[in-house]
């Protein structure tokens, strides 16, 4: 049989790819090769300002802060020795390590144990220097500092454990306007530092917002590392499982590439930054984008089966695969453009890649795979010439399971109808958590580090308030600073605090100095003046770099209180922010909180969000889409009901498996929907083709069931086991994506090939 040129608008697109291959190929080329230059522009971030626009008022916020008190972020060396640290190695250790700490690339001011400022008086004059002045005390001395240290108001449960056996030593970050210090770096120096001092008596651990940002970082190169070799091998056994040839097996590896490739060049034209959430872009593109590649490869190679000379049967591969490839293109692009909507930029920006990727394979598949198969002959597999001289309507084991569909379809609706009425119930009570430390598996450095801090100091990080005095040197009065205090003893009592850090111990330390050591003096000054004078007389003592600007504005209007507590999880954490702004308030304070761990909490707004708006922007654009592709809007919105239902059900596993609502899970909705709904085209455009043949309905659905529902099963087990391999990852956010997309892809098929045919079979007339 030869190729014959047939009529309307995609045959013009069709012929010439196939008549002009070669221009087509060249205009491929252009297209492909335009975009890959942009991946010499890579570049990577990890820190929060990613997440949110320039313009985001957490982010204006956060900028007026630092511009007044500085950075807030910190790289945290906790060190513990079981026998107590107060000996004097331990000591000597801190001491050097402190030394150390101020010789690591920006950072500003280093805050330990060894340099903290200790006040105490010494006739009439205030003496002002570092705790541990030396890295050679006698044991007399250690002994000494152990009891001022765990009997002083700051330093047990800040640079001390409340136990005396361990200590953080704060080494706090410069403030890079608009941008964020170079964790890479900072973390490789402390490594370095920490690698001398190893022992069998000290235990070590990093932790700080450094830590934090470094180790996103190296989670997502090592997940990548790990996980995309993997799905690389997962892709060629199934295509060689196919096509049983390399030759052949190479287009769709081709393509693929050529689609990643191409989405991570205009990534990084257009000024993203490669980040957590992107890393998982090219293991969703590789997943995808075979898919095209390969529907037109098997049409191929069933013509050629038949006997169909290879120019036209390259030319009846594109032409019956132009429109559906495009619509399920067009599907899969709306659930990831749906992901628009949201205000978290990261995933936006997954959004409009991943997006662009998929069309970007369709156009690869099209135009450079399709001219490729008119000019190369490719020996047909020899399974192709079996399966197309044995076609019949329907195998006979179609028939058997259509009919039991057939007499169970009562049962089966009703069945989903409990289950996703349920799912709706459970789905709504799913916790929403954006904790960072949350987001590592229990065995990474971070998250030791961290469990470690929280059982020894109950944690080292919380809420930053800014609390205003209203007028310029208001910091100064008495009664201000006094209604500071009283939140400041709220703040002390709450069993979840361990330590506030502000200038009320600082003026009430002076105050004590001033009036020889008596504790009765540990009390705020009556008058302004004396305040004054006692900040002055305390900053005249300060070596250089430990002065009080990152505690007070310089207009002494607005001060700063750090809270270190033992919340964690985001709704404790925005509950007790809620409670700091109620007391403050109550006491006739204007408080606000800021912070760079604040912006992580605050996340868990956009992440419910991005669910709920990205999920209706989807499905209201899928129902359209289905609409106008089946010329129905009876067929479009019964469509809705199998895509929605494997949401729901994916809900309802997340609820059972205690799975939060975070940055990976809020992404499974809108890419599950875009991917499952092709199972749904797949399915209801062979059903109204066979319907409009003359076909009844179990003969329909049997044949779909032998033609199209192979197709689809092994299409959802490349993208399950695809999705699947980032639960062997160690970002919590990727590994629930990933389990997620598995399980809702999964069920997905099995509505589509269980419900779907039971509810058309209800509806029909002649089942």
């Amino acid at each position: 049989m030869a190729y014959e040129p047939k009529p309307g608008i995609v045959s013009r697109f069709v012929d010439f790819v196939i008549m002009k291959p070669k221009l087509s190929l060249l205009l491929s080329f252009i297209i492909i090769f335009a975009f890959l230059p942009g991946l010499g522009s890579f570049q990577e971030k990890y820190d929060v300002r990613i997440w949110f626009r320039d313009s985001d008022p957490l982010i204006q916020r956060l900028d007026e802060f630092e511009k007044k008190f500085g950075n807030d972020e910190s790289l945290i060396v906790a060190l513990k020795n079981e026998d107590g640290i107060f000996n004097p190695k331990s000591l000597s250790l801190i001491y050097n390590l402190t030394e150390e700490l101020w010789q690591i690339p920006q950072v500003l001011r280093v805050e330990t144990l060894a340099n903290y400022n200790y006040s105490y008086a010494e006739d009439d004059d205030i003496i002002i220097e570092p705790f541990i002045d030396s890295d050679k005390l006698s044991i007399e001395e250690a002994i000494q500092k152990k009891e001022i240290a765990l009997k002083h108001e700051v330093m047990p449960g800040y640079l001390v454990s409340k136990d005396g056996k361990s200590a953080m030593l704060f080494a706090r970050l410069v403030t890079t306007v608009n941008d964020s210090p170079n964790y890479e770096v900072i973390i490789t120096k402390i490594r370095e530092i920490l690698e001398k001092y190893k022992d069998d008596e000290h235990e070590f651990h990093v932790v700080g917002e450094a830590a934090v940002n470094d180790a996103f970082r190296e989670v997502a190169n090592n997940d990548g590392a790990k996980i995309l070799p993997f799905l690389f091998l997962l892709i060629v056994v199934y295509l060689l499982f196919i096509f049983r040839s390399f030759a052949i097996m190479s287009l769709p590896l081709v393509i693929t590439m050529f689609t990643v490739g191409m989405s991570l060049g205009l990534c990084f034209y257009i000024g993203f930054y490669f980040n957590n959430i992107l890393a998982i872009l090219p293991a969703i593109l590789i997943s995808i984008s075979i898919a095209d590649s390969v529907h037109i490869l098997v049409t191929y190679f069933q013509f050629k089966g038949e006997g169909i000379d290879n120019k036209k049967a390259a030319y009846d591969s594109i032409h019956k695969n132009f429109i559906p490839t495009l619509m399920t293109s067009v599907s899969t692009m709306i659930g990831f453009l749906g992901l628009t909507m949201t205000e978290l930029m990261p995933i936006r920006q997954l959004g409009i890649l991943a997006g662009f990727g998929c069309f970007m394979a369709w156009i690869v598949s099209i135009f450079f795979m399709g001219p490729l198969l008119s000019l190369i002959d490719f020996k047909t597999p020899k399974h192709f010439m079996i399966k197309t001289k044995e076609r019949v309507i329907a195998r006979p084991w179609a028939y058997t399971f259509t009919h039991f569909i057939n007499r169970n379809k009562n049962f089966i609706l009703i069945l989903f109808f409990i289950l996703g009425t349920t799912g709706v119930y459970l789905s709504s009570k799913n916790n929403v958590n954006s904790n960072p430390f949350d987001y590592f598996t229990d065995d990474q450095d971070i998250s030791i580090a961290n469990e470690f801090i929280k059982e020894n100091f109950g944690g080292s990080s919380g809420p930053e308030i800014l609390i205003s005095s209203g007028k310029v040197d208001g910091i100064k009065d008495p009664a201000f600073l006094k209604k500071v205090e009283k939140l400041k003893n709220w703040l002390n009592e709450q069993n979840y605090v361990n330590k506030t850090i502000d200038i009320i111990d600082i003026i009430k330390d002076t105050n004590r100095s001033l009036h020889e050591g008596r504790q009765e003096f540990y009390t705020l000054p009556d008058t302004q003046k004396e305040v004054a004078q006692e900040l002055f007389m305390y900053t005249l003592g300060l070596p250089q770099g430990m002065d009080l600007n990152n505690r007070m504005s310089l207009d002494y209007e607005m001060m700063r209180m750090s809270v270190l507590w033992s919340i964690y999880d985001t709704r404790g954490w925005l509950s007790g922010v809620k409670l700091i702004l109620e007391k403050a308030k109550g006491f006739g304070l204007d408080a606000e909180v800021t912070g760079k761990f604040y912006l992580f909490q605050r996340m868990m707004d956009y992440i419910v969000f991005t669910f709920f708006k990205s999920v209706t922007l989807a499905l209201f654009l899928v129902a359209i889409l289905m609409m106008i592709v089946f010329k129905s809007i009876r067929i479009g919105l019964l469509s809705l009901i199998p895509n929605i239902l494997p949401l729901i059900l994916g809900g309802t596993i997340m609820y059972l498996t205690k799975i939060d609502l975070n940055i990976g899970s809020a992404l499974v909705a809108s890419v599950c929907l875009g991917i499952a709904v092709d199972d749904t085209i797949h399915f209801l455009a062979n059903y109204i083709r066979l319907k409009e043949e003359g076909y009844n309905e179990v003969d329909t659905i049997a044949s779909i069931f032998t033609y199209t529902g192979s197709a689809l099963i092994v299409t959802t087990i490349i993208l399950a086991s695809g999705f699947g391999l980032y639960m062997f990852g160690n970002f919590i956010p990727n590994i629930n994506f990933g389990l997620l997309c598995a399980v809702v892809l999964t069920m997905a098929l099995i509505i589509d090939l269980v419900f779907l045919p039971a509810l058309l079979l209800k509806l029909s007339k002649d089942s």
